[in-house]
């Protein structure tokens, strides 16, 4: 059983990966960059393998923990102790433990006690179906109250969203708290993360590898511009302007990709989908010579800085590999319209940096050894209200197409432990509907 998969990224890796170890097919996948991994991948810094997105992931996280049993990459797992941190108002405060919200002196006392019994509330919260037709404002301000909202959560959801943080149903915030909590261990004190010796790129080699060991093959620089559908069957797609022919095909790209692909398939499976918009995302990668804080994970709560997070990836992973260099990221989610999304990198590093040293007083632009911009356009789905009742499922009205992609993890963030949860979801699916019928 020959099968294709479109996409390199997290999900068609995983997806490919579950394709030869479950079903026993042969998969070829297709890739129209010249690297692997999307967002998950990696850049070659130096003589450093660097993210090209920030990523860690929880202790909780089982999929992705099987993944690397499988793999046996277990070795390469260290875990460690996260420090955040809450820059407001010209000040950045402690945001980790439960002692610094309560010190946490821009809220009230009575509203400190407050944000923190609520995070506890918000995790507990049982009637799922309730949050997803009510916003975050509606929900959190009741909630948490009015202060910790304008203060804390408002800001935060509009460095995810922008303006459209006024649209997310509410039961998205409810999972990035539940999983966050799940996170500490310690009597709730300590936040551990872990991650992948020498990147994550380490996993998507190592997946590769053994779809090649079956027999399948990974096709960069092929851009595919049509999965071909005739009266409803999938009979291929076009790479490179060649047809490709084979017993299935699974399309891992986002959702607007798919729509785009499918050129004829049914109008009124594909309208629907059309609801689910994306931000991109612009990240600028630094190598610096010294490290500009303790923290790890800063969220920045002021409109006039243009990044909302600054993460310091080297406070809380470092090994040899880096050589006593430091990795920073400075993230800014947006509208794919907006004039920040298409600026020259040399000016998004340029108005970066100048509001940097507003951040950090200790911080002057020869610190910078090496530096690169990463944008893309497809960083977060939006999903809109009730998005459960028409969620695309894997397996298309179209006979021998199936799709997964990250705008079906709703309600759970797009995390690597739920993209691999999802490509299992999908491949258990496929061999219910393909083989064992």
């Amino acid at each position: 059983m020959k099968i294709a998969v479109i996409g390199s990224g997290i999900t068609g890796l995983s997806t490919a990966y579950y394709l030869t170890s479950r079903c026993n097919a042969t998969v070829d996948i297709y890739e129209r960059d010249n690297d692997f991994g999307g967002l998950a991948g990696s850049f070659n810094m130096g003589n450093m393998q660097v993210d090209k997105c920030y990523h860690f992931i929880y202790t909780h996280d089982k999929h992705y923990m099987e993944l690397l049993e499988e793999l046996a990459l277990t070795e390469y797992l260290t875990w460690e102790k996260s420090s955040m941190g809450y820059f407001y108002n010209g000040v950045t405060h402690p945001f980790t433990t439960p002692m610094d919200i309560l010190r946490f002196k821009p809220l009230s006392f009575i509203n400190r006690m407050r944000f923190g019994l609520s995070s506890i509330y918000i995790s507990l919260y049982k009637n799922i179906e309730k949050l997803e037709t009510i916003n975050n404002e509606q929900f959190l301000k009741k909630v948490a109250g009015k202060q910790p909202w304008d203060i804390i959560y408002k800001p935060m959801l509009k460095v995810k969203f922008g303006d459209n943080y006024k649209n997310i149903p509410a039961v998205w915030l409810w999972e990035r708290i539940a999983s966050r909590l799940k996170s500490r261990k310690g009597a709730g004190k300590d936040e551990i993360f872990g991650y992948i010796e020498g990147s994550f790129q380490r996993v998507h080699k190592k997946i590769i590898e053994s779809i090649k060991e079956k027999g399948g093959e990974l096709h960069l620089n092929n851009t595919i511009t049509e999965i071909l559908i005739e009266n409803e069957v999938c009979k291929g797609f076009i790479a490179n302007g060649k047809k490709k022919t084979y017993d299935y095909v699974f399309c891992t790209t986002p959702l607007p990709i798919f729509i785009d692909l499918c050129k004829n398939a049914p109008k009124d499976y594909v309208n629907p989908l059309k609801k689910v918009k994306y931000d991109g995302v612009v990240i600028l990668i630094m190598i610096l010579k010294k490290k500009l804080s303790d923290v790890y994970w800063l969220n920045i709560s002021d409109d006039k800085i243009p990044f909302g997070g600054i993460i310091e990836h080297t406070n809380l992973f470092s090994d040899d590999s880096y050589g006593g260099k430091h990795i920073v990221y400075l993230s800014k989610y947006t509208d794919t319209d907006d004039k920040l999304f298409h600026m020259d990198e040399d000016k998004i590093r340029d108005y970066f940096l100048e509001h940097l040293s507003k951040v950090n007083k200790d911080f002057n632009e020869n610190m910078v050894e090496d530096w690169i911009v990463f944008r893309n356009k497809y960083g977060q789905p939006i999903w809109p209200m009730q998005y459960s009742k028409f969620k695309p499922k894997f397996r298309t009205p179209v006979d021998k197409l199936y799709m997964v992609n990250t705008s079906q993890i709703y309600p759970m963030d797009r995390a690597m432990n739920y993209i691999v949860e999802l490509s299992k979801k999908a491949i258990e699916e496929f061999r219910q509907n393909e083989l064992d019928s």
